[in-house]
């Protein structure tokens, strides 16, 4: 309901932003008209669409080239009350596409569809003698060219040392999920015991605690020469699995990782682990010396396509749906060989790559033909991580936002770099969604990290997945910063308008009502008004104004006041943290004259008259 008149007094000119987040335009100053006054009654969702909920949307789990685990992320989320998480693991890693599927040893580098493998060594212990050489004989008899020969001899005292070297691969090309993995290797033993045996070791993902074992980052062993079995050692994280020798010739060794796995820690879900970091070489005990040639690894994996993908990733979901029964799940994707986009919804098919070779096309064409066709397949699209500046604004105001749906300005601490294009697109009339990620890899603490920490709220009907979307396309999210901030912000224009909205009206002024919940008595919430005259891509700067308001008097998590529509405007809404930091963003409410009728493509979900 529109306050009276009378019981708003006139608003005083407000300074200029002092952060020099919002630059002013030639031609003066678009106006709040008077001064907010709070409303009664307890904060709620301003268009009765149900509760607020809060969305993990760019999260990398053990598809992805991180440590990160979903059980890791899903506790972490559990932690802060997140209600949903979307796995936004990169398309061409969950697809396995040009991943490494063989491993020559011809040399210390050597490459496959032209992309590089390096072996770099380590040594850990402090052996008397490590070393490795690339050797034209002996070789595995079902392969051409080279091998490995490599050794290492353990300190007199007693204790272990090892000697291996790590595979590094282009651009990460074996780092996913080993849920549908198996490893050979061929070994030639050749000083090979009890104390002393060929290792090939994975560095996996990070979980969370999980019975006596304490939080971290877990690593499969396979002992080439131990007796065979399966035990634990490393506080319980690193499993050793014992492969005996058999004879002095050439033996291929079958290392089914998923399976060994759920053998070693049958508490936690087996597939939901990457092979992070490779290591192959030898281990000695006490004075003993480890010696042997490898040749010929290879990677053999079940899954042939994106599609085969995205079924282990559901499937890893469905796992974890019984242990994290609060928390709803949805397969989503990181389209990545463009300017990266996340899909969100509709019928899940990703698309299909006419090459071996996983390298990023940078074009605005591309990107823009990719949005398309997601779009096709019914998903909501984001532009992922862009950079800040003005080939950004640029961008946006003259492909109308790439035609996506939503876009990352929460993707940093400085979320007012990304503002000012976000601002600049919203001045031209781009109807984008800015929403707030973390683009996690690690899961183990989403609080305490030095990047991003964003979560989105979104004023859905409910958790099904078609309803967040047509939320978040309709811009009715907003997003924070749950360390220092953790309500709820709103807008509603005229009334009836919700934050999102598009309003092409005749009146001149607009009543104003602004949701934001549970603020800090330090904190302040600010309201800017920026112009929307569709200045054109020669006027890359918003047109803003703000005003700041206290915590104090934002009572019962409302405040309201008039904005002067003038020849077009839009509003949203930030919260600021003492010193200034911003720690909530909201979506604009745009208020359009009504001639505009016809002008402008307004989305059917954004538009009101």
């Amino acid at each position: 309901m529109t306050l009276p008149e009378r019981n708003r007094p006139a608003l005083p000119t407000a300074p200029l932003d002092r952060r020099d987040l919002l630059k002013l335009a030639a031609g003066g100053l678009v106006g709040v008209g008077t001064l907010g006054l709070p409303a009664s009654g307890a904060a709620a969702s301003t268009v009765g669409t149900g509760g607020p909920v809060t969305m993990a949307m760019h999260i990398h789990g053990s598809f992805s080239e991180g440590t990160a685990s979903m059980d890791a992320h899903l506790d972490q989320a559990k932690r802060l009350g997140v209600d949903v998480v979307w796995w936004t693991d990169h398309d061409f890693r969950v697809a396995a596409l040009g991943y490494r599927r063989a491993v020559g040893f011809d040399g210390q580098q050597e490459y496959e569809n032209g992309l590089a493998w390096t072996w770099v060594p380590y040594t850990s212990g402090n052996p008397p003698l490590a070393d490795h050489e690339f050797v034209a004989t002996p070789h595995s008899p079902d392969e051409a060219g080279g091998a490995l020969r490599v050794r290492v001899t353990g300190p007199v005292d007693g204790s272990a040392a090892s000697y291996l070297l790590e595979g590094e691969a282009w651009n990460f090309t074996y780092t996913t999920s080993y849920v549908d993995t198996v490893l050979e290797l061929d070994v030639l033993p050749e000083l090979v015991s009890e104390s002393a045996v060929v290792v090939v070791e994975i560095a996996s993902s990070y979980r969370p605690a999980s019975g006596r074992r304490p939080a971290g980052q877990y690593r499969l062993q396979y002992r080439i020469g131990a007796p065979p079995g399966h035990r634990r050692a490393d506080s319980g994280r690193l499993g050793i699995v014992g492969v005996p020798v058999a004879g002095t010739g050439w033996q291929r060794v079958r290392m089914d990782l998923r399976a060994d796995h759920a053998k070693l820690w049958p508490d936690t879900v087996a597939g939901d682990a990457s092979i992070k970091q490779l290591r192959v070489g030898v281990r000695a005990v006490g004075a003993a010396t480890a010696q042997a040639v490898v040749d010929r690894l290879r990677f053999l994996r079940d899954r042939q396509s994106a599609a085969d993908g995205m079924a282990l990733l559901r499937g890893l979901v469905r796992a974890y749906r019984a242990r994290y029964p609060g928390i709803t799940q949805y397969a989503a994707s990181e389209i990545s060989l463009v300017e990266h986009l996340n899909a969100f919804g509709g019928d899940g098919t990703l698309p299909t790559y006419d090459t071996t070779t996983p390298v990023k096309d940078p074009s605005v064409e591309a990107q823009r033909a990719m949005v398309s066709f997601l779009h096709r397949h019914g998903a909501v699209v984001s532009i992922n991580h862009p950079a800040p500046g003005t080939s950004l604004a640029r961008r946006l105001v003259t492909t109308n936002g790439l035609g996506a749906d939503i876009i990352e300005v929460g993707t940093s601490r400085q979320v007012e770099r990304l503002a000012e294009a976000f601002d600049v697109a919203a001045r031209n009339a781009v109807f984008l969604t800015a929403s707030g990620v973390s683009d996690d890899h690690a899961g183990n603490d989403w609080l305490n990290r030095a990047t991003p920490r964003w979560v989105t709220g979104t004023w859905a009907g409910s958790r099904a997945s078609g309803e967040l979307c047509a939320a978040m396309a309709a811009g009715r999210a907003w997003f924070f910063d749950p360390l220092w901030w953790r309500g709820e912000l709103d807008l509603l224009v005229d009334g009836r308008v919700p934050m999102g909205g598009v309003l092409l009206t005749r009146h001149r002024t607009v009543p104003v009502r602004v949701t934001a919940t549970a603020l800090p008595g330090n904190a302040s919430l600010e309201l800017v008004v920026g112009r929307c005259d569709r200045a054109g891509a020669d006027v890359l700067q918003p047109a803003n104004r703000s005003v700041t308001v206290p915590a104090r008097d934002v009572v019962g998590g409302r405040w309201s006041t008039d904005v002067a529509r003038g020849g077009g405007v839009y509003i949203r809404a930030m919260v600021r943290r003492y010193d200034g930091t911003v720690v909530g963003f909201s979506n604009p409410v745009w208020v359009l004259p009504a001639r505009l009728q016809g002008q402008l493509a307004v989305p059917r979900d954004r538009r009101y008259t």
